[in-house]
């Protein structure tokens, strides 16, 4: 039973991770512009033709379309693609029967600051649902907790020996972090591949700072079975002794804000190598590699022996809400980027309308979105064939 349900259901969390992390992210942009009366001609998830749709007291059309890979929020006067058109409040949609008057004003109404709010409340909509996604999990099932983590062996010739890391020593701080769990040290290693980082451990009761550049390695994820280019430096951790701790509502929110900083400032860490050369785009992953990562994280998890399925239920749904908390925060960030189409191209254009003090000209929108969404569309096929190439022995 358990293999047939992950055969059939294999795109069913691919399906739910985008359309609730979109779903917030558009959710965002729709409350902020209501909140400032602007009109919305739809509010989609997904693209393509529409499998169901109403339309509220608003004129609103609330639409569930075929092709579940995004959705959109349309403001009544806003151009979000080269061929959009103008429309004003008393515009009637082309496919509609009787007349219908959107409630509010056109979103040129709006001034060049609000027009930013809505741009950024997308994006922050996304950051929010991560703290608080993070914050049900301590709550609901424990944070990781270890009093020590210590060095069990290290790697004859590693770049750790060679530094001076010895089996027995407790790794108190990695990267300037605090330590708590072997994963703390092991994410601050991985993605800090080429560049010098400092570990401070707790050597015979005095402490002792070591500085180890990690090396880059390609591995294959015996788990996830997914390769994989990672920073290592030689040494098998032990965390000792491990146990879960349930957080109450107020540590709740700080580890939620902690896990979403952490996580922010991760994906900085990543952008700042790729800038400077030092990651490749192979670090970078698209719906394809969303698709593959969920796919194998279900089957993880299904595929289980001597595990109940409603036990592996319960645990799918801890992967999955972690999974939707760090897709939501890409997605944030990804938008955040001063590109036109996305978010932070539209903040962009209005910080320039509220310098100026002048309009920024239609033609100059057209322009700027035709060249994004080029560039978005490049980029999107380069990290498509990325994930794709993943799959195969020899592929990037």
């Amino acid at each position: 039973m358990d293999g047939i349900f992950s055969a059939l259901a294999s795109p069913l969390p691919f399906i739910i991770l985008i359309s609730v992390v979109i779903t917030v992210h558009e959710l965002g942009h729709y409350w902020v512009g209501r909140a400032f009366g602007a009109a919305v001609e739809s509010f989609s998830i997904g693209f393509g033709r529409s499998i169901f749709e109403a339309r509220d007291k608003r004129g609103t059309r609330w639409r569930i379309n075929w092709l579940p890979l995004g959705g959109f929020v349309k403001f009544v006067g806003e151009l979000q693609a080269p061929s959009d058109t103008r429309e004003t409040t008393d515009a009637t949609p082309v496919d509609t029967a009787p007349a219908v008057k959107l409630v509010g004003k056109p979103y040129t109404d709006l001034g060049p600051m609000k027009r930013l709010a809505v741009s950024l409340g997308g994006p922050l909509a996304n950051f929010v649902f991560a703290i608080v996604v993070f914050g049900f999990l301590g709550m609901s099932y424990g944070v990781p907790q270890s009093t020590e983590v210590a060095v069990k062996a290290v790697v004859s010739g590693s770049v750790a020996e060679a530094a001076g890391i010895m089996p027995g020593d407790v790794i108190l701080a990695a990267g300037g972090r605090a330590i708590s769990v072997a994963s703390d040290v092991n994410r601050v290693t991985e993605l800090s591949a080429g560049e010098p980082v400092k570990y401070r451990l707790l050597r015979e009761g005095r402490e002792v700072t070591v500085q180890v550049t990690p090396l880059e390695m390609e591995e294959m994820n015996p788990v996830l079975q997914m390769k994989q280019k990672v920073g290592r430096i030689g040494v098998q951790l032990d965390s000792r002794p491990s146990d879960l701790r349930y957080l109450n509502p107020v540590e709740a929110v700080g580890y939620g804000v902690t896990s979403t900083g952490d996580a922010l400032g991760a994906t900085l860490n990543v952008l700042r190598r790729l800038v400077t050369g030092k990651e490749g785009i192979d670090k970078l992953s698209g719906p394809v590699g969303i698709f593959t990562l969920a796919d194998k994280v279900t089957d993880l998890h299904m595929q289980q022996k001597n595990v109940s399925f409603f036990e592996k239920l319960h645990q799918l749904s801890f992967s999955l809400l972690q999974l939707a908390a760090l897709l939501s925060i890409g997605v944030g960030f990804f938008n955040l980027l001063p590109i036109p189409v996305l978010d932070g191209g539209a903040a962009v254009m209005c910080l320039a309308e509220a310098a100026t003090g002048k309009e920024i000209p239609e033609k100059v929108h057209r322009v700027g979105l035709t060249i994004g969404l080029v560039c978005l569309v490049g980029f999107a096929l380069l990290i498509t064939w990325q994930d794709i190439s993943r799959l195969w022995p020899g592929g990037a």
